[in-house]
């Protein structure tokens, strides 16, 4: 089972990625989180293995999220979740850990493909 954990700030949003999430054989939503505070929260107690990032959040800066996340040790993977993707955003994402950039509008199965990409390549490393 691939444990993913939602962090956006739009609650609709979250709960509608934890649902598509849910009805995926594998995929076990374990929890959502509008800012930081409550990733920092969730982190600890749910084990996630992918954390499905928003690159904007209402007050935190996705991208500074993945970095401090990046950098811990037995990180998850993560992917920026956006709703606008180009070549800069790419770029910075790499650098600051994320493993891809899913766009919002994207297919569903990109995003499914992602988190078992993602899951694997953490399980690789661990």
């Amino acid at each position: 089972m691939i444990r993913v954990l939602v962090v956006d700030d739009h609650p609709v949003l979250r709960a509608g990625l934890e649902a598509v999430l849910r009805a995926e054989p594998g995929f076990v939503p374990v929890g959502g989180a509008a800012d930081g505070r409550q990733l920092e929260e969730l982190l600890g107690r749910t084990g996630a293995d992918v954390v499905v990032l928003d690159r904007h959040l209402e007050e935190e800066d996705g991208l500074e999220l993945c970095r401090d996340l990046r950098a811990r040790p037995h990180a998850p993977e993560v992917l920026l979740y956006t709703a606008n993707t180009d070549a800069d955003l790419e770029v910075a994402a790499r650098a600051a850990g994320a493993f891809a950039v899913i766009e919002k509008g994207a297919n569903v199965d990109r995003l499914f493909d992602a988190v078992r990409l993602a899951a694997r390549a953490r399980r690789s490393v661990a």
